[in-house]
């Protein structure tokens, strides 16, 4: 026996989903595809005024909220069908009615819909980011002179200060900022107009629609415009990028949390106490970081291999079913950068254990093969191997290295050297160690206040950005809701 479309099978495991997901993400934008088309069929004269006044009453007149309680019920395809029948039973003329799908398809509404949904989740990802990054500027502010040791290779590596340190989380937070304005903007560009795949004959105006739906301008080629992936692909790319650094910053902030380092304290209400043990301080929050932005990884990376071998020209494979996983990645991004800086907000940090180990561990030599070579004329390899050697007799002796120690190491390699002990003590110091190091990115005080000033520039003209943004898109939804009020108002008029 034949079963009639849909097929339960089909129905139950495929329609009935994707029309719940498109309530859920697509409805909104749905009706101002609709009404943004609508207006610019009257302007261009595709259709008559009378025609436009009954389509923009009756579109105006859906009961939302009764579309988004409704059940899948196999009656029609998907939710575009469904609005589609609910404007026709609420016009009069069903000629008219059947008039609003001139010089479009499914196919540009919907890669347009994907859009305009992807775009505002993209508009508060760059805003969480940039939120982090006034969470760090405020930390960055209070520590220009506090000491830390560095790391490379998990072992102590040189002195540097929170402020260094932060600043280079900062930084790659700038950047992140930069290649997701840069997806957005790539991504608002307008597909309506390419119908299936080729234009229309209709003398229909695609930038007028364009503006209405608040993007920058139509998209080029109409091919392109329904068969291109890369308005999201570029977005998982620049989100990818992001949640690497984000987990590569949980897991730093992780080990400063542990009792073994405690160099940072996380506030109280973003820790958790265990069940038998009385002790215990979990850093929970900073461990659903961790796990959130993994997981929002593997929904992006997932996303690429779903799309990277489908067919060009057919959007099938990446509508219905893969759109909520590109939100759903976007939305962990979202949580996961939230929740960093929520709980960064409030963190403080151990500044006397972390300047007593800025000290520790021999992490100030490389100053003192610096001076050597400064001072004494030795070449670098010379005074590496003179300063190694000194480290490991002082480990060896148990004493820390002083000048007897330094000249003894230094005649063994038929050298002398005029450094004075005030000389030496200074080199090990940690406050000197940082203080020379005041070059261009360097971690001396005048340096980060340099860079932390540069990048709270960058900070305001993003801030800029984003607000010429939502201004955009605010202008174009009120225009949008003006003319199709107007339209509304003509019908009742006459």
């Amino acid at each position: 026996m034949t079963e009639k479309f849909p097929a339960k099978g089909y129905k139950e495991n495929v329609l009935k989903d994707c029309f719940s997901d498109a309530k859920k993400y697509f409805l909104h934008h749905i009706l101002n595809v609709n009404r943004a088309h609508l207006i610019m069929l009257g302007e261009q004269n595709i259709i008559s005024s009378e025609e436009l006044n009954i389509l923009a009453t009756a579109i105006q007149s859906l009961n939302t909220e009764a579309i988004s309680d409704a059940k899948y019920d196999g009656s029609v395809e998907d939710l575009f069908f469904f609005i589609q029948r609910e404007i026709s039973n609420a016009c009069d003329d069903k000629n008219a009615a059947g008039k609003l799908h001139t010089a479009r398809s499914r196919n540009d509404i919907d890669v347009t819909i994907y859009r305009l949904y992807l775009r505002n989740q993209t508009l508060e990802l760059i805003d969480s980011v940039m939120k982090l990054r006034n969470i760090f500027f405020g930390h960055i502010n209070k520590h220009h002179d506090s000491l830390m040791p560095a790391y490379t290779h998990t072992q102590p590596a040189q002195p540097t200060t929170i402020a260094h340190f932060l600043l280079a989380m900062t930084e790659n937070l700038n950047r992140d900022t930069k290649r997701l304005q840069e997806a957005f903007i790539n991504m608002n560009e307008c597909p309506l107009g390419a119908c299936a795949i080729t234009t229309t004959g209709f003398p229909i105006d695609r930038k007028r629609v364009s503006d209405l739906l608040g993007f920058y301008k139509p998209s080029r080629n109409s091919y392109g415009s329904i068969a291109s992936v890369d308005y999201f692909t570029e977005l998982m790319g620049a989100v990818s990028v992001l949640l690497v650094n984000i987990g590569k910053f949980a897991q730093e902030f992780l080990q400063m949390a542990t009792m073994e380092f405690d160099v940072i304290r996380l506030p109280d209400g973003y820790v958790q106490i265990s069940s038998i043990m009385p002790q215990k301080r979990n850093p929970v929050a900073i461990e659903h970081v961790r796990a959130i932005a993994s997981k929002a990884l593997g929904q992006t990376l997932g996303i690429f291999t779903s799309v990277h071998n489908t067919p060009f020209g057919d959007i099938n494979d990446v509508e219905d079913d893969l759109q909520p996983a590109i939100y759903n990645g976007s939305r962990d991004a979202i949580r996961a950068v939230s929740l960093m800086g929520h709980t960064l907000s409030a963190a403080e940090f151990n500044i006397d254990l972390l300047k007593e180990r800025s000290e520790s561990n021999y992490i100030t030599v490389t100053e003192l093969a610096d001076v050597l070579v400064r001072m004494e004329n030795f070449s670098f390899d010379l005074a590496h191997s003179i300063v190694s050697d000194c480290v490991k007799e002082s480990i060896s002796i148990g004493e820390d290295i002083n000048l007897q120690l330094l000249k003894k190491i230094t005649r063994k390699h038929n050298k002398e050297i005029s450094l004075s002990k005030h000389d030496l003590e200074k080199t090990l110091s940690a406050e000197n160690f940082i203080k020379v190091r005041d070059i261009y990115g360097g971690p001396a005080p005048k340096e980060t206040r340099s860079a932390l000033s540069e990048q709270q520039k960058q900070y305001k003209d993003d801030v800029k950005w984003i607000e010429d943004v939502r201004l955009l898109l605010k202008n174009a939804d009120e225009e949008l809701f003006s003319e199709i009020t107007d339209a509304v108002t003509r019908k009742a008029g006459r």
